[in-house]
């Protein structure tokens, strides 16, 4: 493999829960089918192979993006893969020009302003209850939105890493976010469909998945 590993802050669930009750950096999964599902749209969008994953977790997202030819610097602040830069608030990775990545939904407006300010494409997982926060609106976190990639399943976060890309259902609707800071249209709407991923049921702690 090729990975690059740096570092920087967890993957993404979501902000619904108390603090105290998330891991640390919001420290969550993405199921491998959620890259998948977005090869064909990830290969069009982004035809420049180096691209910074800035809260790597474990990988998920890298290691399939490796798959498809990329060059990943990984970065990550609690999944201890390698050194902890602070991407919110470091300059180190400012040259880089194509980023995909899960933040943590709690910092999720912090990615994308700092990601606008040194990017020229960047793909986020996000809620799609964020388009109902009038203040988004007004800070212009919208524009040069290109693409809204939505899954057809509600996706918990909470699934442990599975190489098949099986998840647990749960309550909460995302989807990729792509922003092309060139495009000036209104977003497209694609639905994916990871139905045939859906597979485990409700998320619960003590039931056993046999992978």
């Amino acid at each position: 493999m090729q990975i690059k590993v740096i570092e920087e802050t967890g993957k993404a669930y979501a902000n619904r829960k108390k603090e105290k009750d998330r891991p640390a950096g919001d420290l969550y999964h993405t199921p491998k089918s959620l890259v998948w599902t977005a090869e064909d749209i990830i290969k069009k969008e982004f035809r420049k192979k180096d691209i910074l994953d800035p809260c790597c977790g474990e990988a998920a997202i890298s290691e399939e993006l490796e798959k498809m030819g990329h060059f990943v610097i990984l970065n990550d602040l609690y999944s201890g893969m390698g050194d902890r830069f602070n991407y919110l608030k470091n300059d180190i990775f400012d040259d880089s020009k194509y980023v995909i990545s899960n933040p943590p939904f709690s910092l999720w407006d912090d990615f994308i302003h700092k990601s606008k300010s040194h990017c020229r494409k960047f793909m986020y997982i996000g809620r799609l209850n964020y388009f109902g926060t009038a203040s988004r609106n007004y800070s212009g976190i919208w524009k040069n939105l290109k693409y809204v990639l939505i899954f057809n399943r509600y996706v918990d976060y909470q699934t442990p890493l599975r190489d098949d890309g099986l998840f647990h259902v749960g309550a909460m609707a995302t989807a990729w976010f792509i922003w092309d800071m060139k495009y000036k249209g209104e977003p497209k709407i694609k639905i994916l469909d990871v139905n045939k991923y859906a597979t485990l049921g409700n998320f619960n702690k003590r039931r056993k998945i046999v992978k």
